[in-house]
């Protein structure tokens, strides 16, 4: 797979990621973004949040069982993992070395949420061998077809 140029984030599923994260708080958490690519465009239609093993303030590990049951989601459905993400509840949203030493792929956007101010700060990143480079993504609304999403992330319709 090569990178995309642009991420389209549905309002809904953003305000997912960012409940999760502030849920999860003091520690960080974790989740995927599933959807499809159409050309230069990733186009986010499921989040998937995870448990954070490692039930940490500074550092996130995918609990196995939780990663299985989105794989397997995602397979049914045919999406593929467009995006990551993590909270960093006590530091700026900016990816850190164990951030680039872990990363999953450069195909797929880094979000890392903000939690240190009052208000969450979200930001997209291509992490890549040489470091990690802002990436361009945009919050669309609202989902097609009357869709709203569940606490767990799941698109219901109403």
């Amino acid at each position: 797979m090569s990178r995309s140029e642009h991420l389209l984030l549905p309002r809904q599923l953003y305000q997912a990621m960012v409940n999760h994260a502030q849920a999860e708080a003091p520690n960080e958490c974790c989740g995927l973004l599933a959807g499809t690519i159409e050309g230069p465009v990733l186009r986010v239609e499921k989040s998937h949040p995870l448990v954070n093993e490692a039930a940490s303030a500074v550092e996130y590990r995918s609990e196995p069982r939780s990663m299985f049951r989105a794989m397997k989601d995602m397979r049914t459905l045919g999406h593929e993992i467009v995006a990551i993400y993590h909270s960093h509840p006590i530091s700026e949203p900016i990816p850190s070395r164990t951030d680039l030493e872990r990363n999953y792929s450069p195909d797929v956007v880094n979000f890392i949420i903000g939690l240190q101010g009052a208000v969450p700060n979200v930001r997209g990143w291509w992490l890549l061998e040489s470091g990690f480079e802002e990436a361009a993504w945009e919050i669309v609304e609202p989902l097609a077809d009357s869709r709203r999403v569940t606490k767990e992330g799941n698109l219901a319709t109403e």
